[in-house]
């Protein structure tokens, strides 16, 4: 073997020129120690920021289909106002058709009223004047200062109670004819249909 020489130099005036002249990897040991640390939290943080991110994205699609399901609802909702708009206006067109209809009717009405004021003032008419018969039947039947005695009551009581108990009359109340009525009526509305 030969003969081996151990330099014993110096090997450099300065860090700086070893540096320049090996770079970065004398150093490696505490270098790639550090990089390394840092290379595992930033993997620890890859991991942590896919976690949140599927978490985000999980939320995300729950706030899709609550929001697709919000505007189902909106829909719906909007389908709903529109036919209950249409119902309203439609109600409303028929209330004021049957305000026209009742403002007519009023129209004819007062025609009306006069005939149920004549009617009522007939039942009126026929009313006193049973009255008055009932009144003048009582008139008629006189009674006596001195009642009959008792003897007298018994003996003639077989004989007089047919007699006696008379049935009240009843005057019959004249109906008035119908036809001149009908001829007002029908002379009326065509009086109010030539204008």
């Amino acid at each position: 073997m030969g003969r081996a020489e151990i330099d014993t130099r110096a090997p450099f005036r300065s860090v700086k020129e070893a540096v320049m002249l090996f770079g970065e990897r004398v150093l490696a040991g505490e270098l790639y120690a550090n990089k390394l640390k840092e290379m595992r939290d930033r993997a620890g943080e890859n991991a942590q920021v896919q976690s949140r991110y599927g978490a985000v994205t999980a939320e995300l699609e729950e706030t899709k289909q609550s929001l697709q399901k919000a505007r189902e609802e909106g829909d719906l909702m909007v389908n709903c106002l529109r036919s209950l708009r249409e119902e309203l206006e439609e109600t409303k067109r028929e209330l004021i058709k049957l305000k026209s209809r009742n403002f007519d009717k009023q129209l004819v009405d007062p025609e009306l009223e006069d005939l149920k004021f004549i009617e009522n003032a007939t039942k009126i008419e026929i009313n006193t004047q049973t009255e008055d018969a009932e009144e003048f039947q009582k008139k008629r039947y006189v009674t006596f200062a001195s009642p009959p005695s008792v003897t007298r009551i018994i003996t003639n009581h077989d004989s007089s109670s047919e007699v006696q108990e008379k049935p009240p009359l009843q005057k019959k109340a004249k109906k008035k004819p119908l036809m001149p009525l009908m001829g007002w009526i029908f002379s009326r509305k065509k009086r109010s249909q030539d204008p």
